[in-house]
């Protein structure tokens, strides 16, 4: 009898002194359990609490088949079916250790944390009562509404409700996209990642990779911060590369900033600010913009642009300007607003609108409006029109440029309306040109310069008469050649203008130049704008119209 009441009042002894903490620290209470057991050579001789046990904590419970109490360290061990309680949260695990004067408990086998929103399970889980920061380890998996995380290491705080990462992490998303990356930090609050290295994103629609970036799985939106490329998986020749942008995976909009660029089918946009929706294949650049094609060995570039990939168009103003190039040289045209446009059988049109003026090392000019088809080698100058070739001044109503494709020279010209060529003589002598003028005039090149023209209608032809001595190469004045008939055929030579044949009713005559009437020096609609040339591909950007008197070339 003795020992039995030796073993009571040990026994109410350790229950009186259950709960008794480190002073400033409060003490765990017991509220159940089946049996306790005390073996002075186990545990230190701290009692097992056995069979629905029950220990509570500043309003947080402990449930375990089998509990330690160590006493004197307001400590806890607790194993087998181990849950925790505090308001809305729940941990469960094999095993955990629970100290009172930190309010740390470390669940070790099958660790999970559930509160509302997220299910967090791990190997082992470090969870601080009072910070309510969870550090989980081992096959961490946290699981919402909208997706699920596979890490090996995750923290937690549960009252920002931000979790990171800083290992590999694989994000899975109900809708069944697929995030890895090495750095994650997420908000459970908005369901907003952000991802501080390489970052890889696969859904059934795009494959993105990014070096920094940020997602939020609600909106749909991917913020870019680095370098980051976006493909579309049905068509790899469809893709966008960032470093400053954000992409709506819902509706396929992308907002670009600071030269980003949007490629499609071969050709690229590129701009200062961009718009893009992958869905509809509409494109739309601020300020730089380039839209290159590298098929059609064309580029243009503005400050203004819109582009339409199913439409095969696009559109560019303010400073706009477009670059065909050659083999052994290019084609330069500015306007005011350019359009290029491919139909469906593949021929692609450039259109200019508004000042237009082009550049190529053997013509130039200006007019209102152009056209010009890139398959055929046609040009269309269709509103008060002037090429320069040479030494040589062409202008009419509607001017038709021809170029071999092949050999990507020029051919020819076709001029309708009010047609008039000029060629001055001598670059000392402001009044002496040679001219022609008809209803229509075509005039063919030979090795990319103007050989012959044929003049029709109503058809005028002013040439002045020089005889170069062979020896001394000295010219001398023979006279100036004054012809009207129904046609005139004339070579063209540097300044020099041959009239070889005028036929239907021809009428000419020879002048002596000291008997030439001043009066008919300029045939009717004599428009000399030498001035106007351009001699260097940068010229088409001067507006000569504009341009103050003084600063005119």
């Amino acid at each position: 009898m003795r020992i039995y009441f030796t073993f009571l009042v040990l026994c109410l002894g350790f229950i009186m002194a259950f709960g008794q903490a480190k002073p400033g620290k409060s003490k765990l209470k017991i509220l159940s359990n089946e049996r306790i057991e005390v073996d002075k050579d186990k545990y230190k001789g701290n009692p097992l609490l056995v069979g629905n046990v029950v220990l509570e904590h500043e309003g947080t419970t402990l449930a375990a088949d089998s509990v330690v109490y160590y006493r004197e360290d307001n400590f806890a061990v607790a194993w087998s079916n181990v849950r925790i309680n505090q308001q809305d949260k729940t941990i469960t695990a094999d095993y955990v250790e629970y100290d009172g004067n930190t309010t740390i408990a470390k669940a070790k086998g099958n660790a999970r944390f559930t509160d509302p929103a997220n299910t967090i399970t791990a190997q082992e889980m470090d969870y601080n009562r009072t910070t309510q920061i969870a550090n989980a380890r081992g096959n961490v998996i946290m699981i919402n509404p909208e997706q699920r995380i596979e890490t090996e290491w995750m923290e937690y705080n549960r009252l920002s409700g931000i979790a990171r990462s800083t290992s590999f992490t694989r994000v899975i998303g109900n809708n069944g996209d697929i995030i890895e990356s090495q750095q994650l930090i997420y908000n459970t609050n908005t369901r907003s990642s952000d991802f501080g290295a390489d970052v890889y994103i696969t859904n059934k629609d795009y494959l993105i990779f990014s070096k920094s970036m940020s997602n939020n799985q609600q909106t749909g939106v991917t913020t870019f911060r680095d370098y980051s490329k976006i493909t579309n998986r049905k068509n790899p020749t469809q893709y966008i590369i960032t470093s400053n942008g954000n992409f709506n995976k819902n509706t396929g909009e992308a907002n670009l900033y600071q030269q980003s660029q949007v490629f499609s089918d071969g050709k690229m946009l590129t701009g200062d600010t961009l718009f893009y929706n992958e869905k509809t294949g509409f494109g739309r650049g601020k300020g730089n913009v380039w839209i290159d094609d590298p098929q059609e060995k064309r580029f243009i570039r503005g400050d203004y642009a819109e582009a339409y990939r199913f439409l095969d168009s696009a559109f560019v103003t303010k400073n706009a300007y477009a670059v065909r190039a050659f083999e052994k040289d290019s084609f330069y045209l500015h306007a005011d607003t350019l359009l290029v446009v491919r139909r469906p059988d593949s021929t692609s049109l450039v259109r200019a609108f508004h000042k237009v003026r082009f550049f190529k090392s053997n013509i130039n000019g200006k007019t209102d409006s152009l056209v010009y088809n890139q398959k055929n080698g046609v040009l269309e100058l269709l509103k008060d029109p002037i090429v320069w070739s040479g030494d040589n001044q062409i202008t009419g109503d509607v001017i038709y440029g021809y170029t071999n494709t092949e050999k990507e020279t020029l051919d020819s010209l076709y001029v309708l309306g009010a047609a008039f060529a000029i060629a001055k003589v001598d670059s000392l002598q402001d009044k002496e040109f040679n001219q022609v003028k008809g209803r229509k005039i075509l005039a063919y090149y030979l090795n990319n310069n103007l050989d012959y023209v044929s003049v029709e209608g109503n058809a005028m032809g002013l040439a002045y008469m020089d005889e170069e001595d062979p020896k001394t190469k000295t010219k001398e004045r023979i006279g100036i050649n004054h012809s009207t008939c129904g046609i005139i055929e004339a070579d063209l030579v540097g300044r020099e203008l041959h009239i070889v044949a005028c036929r239907i009713q021809s009428n000419g005559k020879l002048y002596p130049e000291s008997q030439f009437p001043e009066e008919i020096r300029f045939l009717q609609g004599f428009n000399w704008r030498g001035e106007e040339r351009m001699f260097h591909w940068r010229d088409i950007f001067f507006d000569y119209e504009s341009a103050p008197k003084k600063d005119k070339p």
